[in-house]
Protein backbone atom coordinates (compact mmCIF):
# COMPACT_ATOMS: atom_id res chain seq x y z
CA UNK A 1 0.00 0.00 0.00
CA UNK A 2 2.67 2.72 1.19
CA UNK A 3 4.45 1.74 -2.06
CA UNK A 4 1.49 2.09 -4.26
CA UNK A 5 1.05 5.63 -2.63
CA UNK A 6 4.33 6.63 -3.15
CA UNK A 7 4.27 5.58 -6.72
CA UNK A 8 0.65 7.15 -7.23
CA UNK A 9 2.42 10.59 -6.08
CA UNK A 10 5.16 10.37 -8.19
CA UNK A 11 3.06 10.13 -10.97
CA UNK A 12 1.19 12.82 -10.04
CA UNK A 13 4.52 15.14 -9.35
CA UNK A 14 5.76 14.02 -12.90
CA UNK A 15 1.91 15.09 -14.57
CA UNK A 16 1.85 18.36 -12.77
CA UNK A 17 5.73 19.19 -13.41
CA UNK A 18 4.66 18.19 -17.30
CA UNK A 19 1.87 20.36 -17.69
CA UNK A 20 3.94 23.24 -16.37
CA UNK A 21 6.66 22.98 -18.08
CA UNK A 22 4.72 22.43 -21.78
CA UNK A 23 2.38 25.01 -20.67
CA UNK A 24 5.72 27.27 -19.97
CA UNK A 25 6.66 26.58 -23.40
CA UNK A 26 3.39 26.77 -25.29
CA UNK A 27 2.63 30.31 -23.71
CA UNK A 28 3.46 33.53 -25.78
CA UNK A 29 7.22 34.65 -26.21
CA UNK A 30 7.63 37.73 -25.96
CA UNK A 31 10.03 40.26 -27.86
CA UNK A 32 11.57 41.11 -23.53
CA UNK A 33 11.94 37.48 -23.24
CA UNK A 34 13.68 36.83 -26.04
CA UNK A 35 15.92 39.84 -24.80
CA UNK A 36 16.36 38.30 -21.54
CA UNK A 37 16.94 34.79 -22.98
CA UNK A 38 19.90 36.31 -25.42
CA UNK A 39 21.55 37.77 -22.35
CA UNK A 40 21.27 34.90 -20.29
CA UNK A 41 22.57 32.82 -22.77
CA UNK A 42 25.50 35.19 -24.16
CA UNK A 43 26.29 34.88 -20.34
CA UNK A 44 26.09 30.88 -20.49
CA UNK A 45 28.42 30.98 -23.20
CA UNK A 46 31.01 33.47 -21.75
CA UNK A 47 30.66 30.92 -18.23
CA UNK A 48 31.86 27.62 -20.84
CA UNK A 49 34.90 29.51 -22.09
CA UNK A 50 35.76 30.76 -18.92
CA UNK A 51 35.95 27.86 -17.71
CA UNK A 52 36.92 25.55 -20.35
CA UNK A 53 40.32 24.87 -21.93
CA UNK A 54 40.08 25.32 -26.19
CA UNK A 55 35.78 26.68 -26.04
CA UNK A 56 37.11 29.46 -28.65
CA UNK A 57 38.53 26.82 -31.24
CA UNK A 58 35.20 24.46 -31.13
CA UNK A 59 33.68 27.78 -31.54
CA UNK A 60 35.51 29.41 -34.22
CA UNK A 61 34.52 26.02 -36.61
CA UNK A 62 30.97 26.13 -35.46
CA UNK A 63 28.33 26.87 -38.47
CA UNK A 64 25.34 26.78 -35.27
CA UNK A 65 24.96 27.16 -31.91
CA UNK A 66 22.31 27.06 -29.86
CA UNK A 67 22.91 27.92 -26.11
CA UNK A 68 20.03 26.40 -23.72
CA UNK A 69 21.00 28.52 -20.13
CA UNK A 70 19.21 26.42 -17.81
CA UNK A 71 17.14 23.07 -18.77
CA UNK A 72 15.44 21.66 -15.45
CA UNK A 73 15.12 17.69 -15.37
CA UNK A 74 12.87 16.20 -12.67
CA UNK A 75 11.42 12.62 -12.06
CA UNK A 76 10.38 9.72 -9.94
CA UNK A 77 10.63 6.67 -12.61
CA UNK A 78 8.77 9.27 -15.32
CA UNK A 79 10.91 12.39 -15.76
CA UNK A 80 10.33 15.76 -17.63
CA UNK A 81 12.92 18.14 -18.52
CA UNK A 82 11.97 21.45 -20.47
CA UNK A 83 13.68 24.91 -20.98
CA UNK A 84 14.24 27.53 -23.52
CA UNK A 85 17.30 27.95 -25.98
CA UNK A 86 18.43 31.07 -28.49
CA UNK A 87 20.18 29.68 -32.04
CA UNK A 88 22.98 32.60 -31.10
CA UNK A 89 24.94 31.83 -33.96
CA UNK A 90 24.04 30.56 -37.57
CA UNK A 91 21.47 32.80 -38.71
CA UNK A 92 20.75 36.28 -39.36
CA UNK A 93 18.91 36.99 -36.11
CA UNK A 94 18.96 34.88 -33.31
CA UNK A 95 15.87 31.81 -33.22
CA UNK A 96 14.64 30.45 -30.30
CA UNK A 97 13.46 27.23 -28.98
CA UNK A 98 11.68 25.29 -26.38
CA UNK A 99 13.50 22.62 -25.39
CA UNK A 100 11.16 19.78 -23.98
CA UNK A 101 11.02 15.58 -23.01
CA UNK A 102 9.24 12.85 -21.06
CA UNK A 103 11.40 10.08 -20.36
CA UNK A 104 10.85 6.53 -18.02
CA UNK A 105 13.72 4.40 -16.12
CA UNK A 106 16.15 4.94 -13.48
CA UNK A 107 15.07 8.13 -13.08
CA UNK A 108 15.08 9.81 -9.50
CA UNK A 109 15.96 13.08 -8.42
CA UNK A 110 16.04 16.72 -9.40
CA UNK A 111 18.84 18.36 -11.97
CA UNK A 112 19.43 21.75 -13.61
CA UNK A 113 21.94 22.41 -15.89
CA UNK A 114 23.21 24.78 -19.18
CA UNK A 115 23.55 23.23 -22.72
CA UNK A 116 24.97 24.24 -25.52
CA UNK A 117 24.63 22.06 -29.09
CA UNK A 118 27.83 22.82 -31.55
CA UNK A 119 26.40 22.63 -34.97
CA UNK A 120 29.49 21.91 -37.20
CA UNK A 121 27.98 21.05 -40.67
CA UNK A 122 25.82 22.90 -43.39
CA UNK A 123 23.56 20.17 -43.58
CA UNK A 124 22.70 19.39 -39.65
CA UNK A 125 22.48 23.62 -39.74
CA UNK A 126 19.82 23.71 -42.23
CA UNK A 127 18.24 20.37 -41.41
CA UNK A 128 17.63 22.02 -37.44
CA UNK A 129 16.62 25.84 -38.50
CA UNK A 130 14.46 24.58 -41.53
CA UNK A 131 11.70 22.41 -40.22
CA UNK A 132 8.18 23.62 -39.28
CA UNK A 133 7.97 20.86 -36.80
CA UNK A 134 9.74 19.81 -33.91
CA UNK A 135 13.19 18.68 -34.33
CA UNK A 136 13.93 15.47 -32.02
CA UNK A 137 17.68 14.25 -30.93
CA UNK A 138 17.44 10.81 -32.22
CA UNK A 139 15.49 10.68 -34.98
CA UNK A 140 16.45 14.13 -36.87
CA UNK A 141 19.96 13.97 -36.07
CA UNK A 142 22.11 11.89 -33.84
CA UNK A 143 24.11 14.36 -30.98
CA UNK A 144 27.54 13.16 -29.62
CA UNK A 145 28.13 14.23 -25.72
CA UNK A 146 31.34 15.83 -25.14
CA UNK A 147 33.00 15.06 -21.49
CA UNK A 148 35.07 17.59 -19.87
CA UNK A 149 38.20 16.49 -17.77
CA UNK A 150 39.41 17.67 -14.64
CA UNK A 151 40.75 21.21 -15.20
CA UNK A 152 38.03 21.70 -18.01
CA UNK A 153 39.82 20.40 -20.32
CA UNK A 154 37.58 18.91 -23.54
CA UNK A 155 37.80 14.94 -24.07
CA UNK A 156 38.38 15.53 -28.27
CA UNK A 157 37.18 12.09 -28.90
CA UNK A 158 33.59 13.31 -29.39
CA UNK A 159 34.07 15.83 -31.52
CA UNK A 160 34.15 15.01 -34.46
CA UNK A 161 30.26 14.03 -34.89
CA UNK A 162 27.97 16.79 -36.61
CA UNK A 163 26.42 17.90 -33.55
CA UNK A 164 28.07 17.98 -30.29
CA UNK A 165 26.41 18.84 -27.01
CA UNK A 166 27.84 20.05 -24.20
CA UNK A 167 26.50 19.73 -20.57
CA UNK A 168 27.46 21.66 -17.97
CA UNK A 169 27.13 23.88 -14.58
CA UNK A 170 25.32 20.95 -12.93
CA UNK A 171 22.82 21.34 -9.84
CA UNK A 172 21.01 18.69 -8.21
CA UNK A 173 21.18 15.20 -8.90
CA UNK A 174 19.62 13.17 -11.63
CA UNK A 175 20.34 9.19 -12.84
CA UNK A 176 20.14 9.99 -16.22
CA UNK A 177 21.99 12.14 -19.07
CA UNK A 178 20.42 10.67 -22.42
CA UNK A 179 19.17 13.39 -24.93
CA UNK A 180 17.68 10.78 -26.77
CA UNK A 181 14.07 11.92 -27.57
CA UNK A 182 14.38 15.34 -26.78
CA UNK A 183 12.31 17.53 -28.62
CA UNK A 184 13.40 21.42 -29.67
CA UNK A 185 10.48 23.42 -31.05
CA UNK A 186 10.84 26.93 -32.90
CA UNK A 187 9.14 29.58 -30.63
CA UNK A 188 7.45 32.61 -32.78
CA UNK A 189 8.55 35.52 -30.74
CA UNK A 190 5.44 38.21 -30.00
CA UNK A 191 6.17 42.00 -29.62
CA UNK A 192 4.48 42.94 -26.16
Amino acid sequence: MFTKNIYSLAIAIVATSSFFLSSTAMAAFTTDEAAELYTKAEATVAQFKSETKGADSIFANAKGILVCPKIKKMGIGIGVEGGKCVLTDGNTEPLYYANRSLKTGALLGYQSHSMILVINTDEALVNFTSGKREWEIGLDASVSVAKLGAGGDIDTTNLKGSIISFIFGEKGLMADISWEGTSIKKLDVKAK
